[in-house]
């Protein structure tokens, strides 16, 4: 999301498909997110949205979360859930 500026799950196919085939996914979701200063405020924003919650309250096994910075200071958060 850094190289290319856009906040989306462009990409989320090919991410849930390494998953599938490297780690024996059954499922896969993830939340995005940007412009969050911390990281509780970054789980409080999906906490506050339904569709985001939904993933964080769903029925996974396994999760994993990415924070990174860009050059001008600004975080991208991504939240992957797995079910094996």
């Amino acid at each position: 999301m850094i190289k290319t500026n856009d906040v989306s799950h462009t990409n989320f196919p090919e991410r849930k498909n390494f998953l599938n085939e490297r780690a024996g996914a059954k499922k896969v979701s993830e939340n995005l997110a940007f412009g969050y200063s911390s990281a509780e405020s970054v789980v409080n924003g999906w906490i506050n949205s339904d569709s985001h919650r939904g993933a964080i309250e769903g029925d996974y096994t396994h999760f994993e979360v990415s924070a990174e910075q860009d050059a001008n200071g600004y975080w991208y958060f991504t939240n992957i859930f797995v079910k094996k």
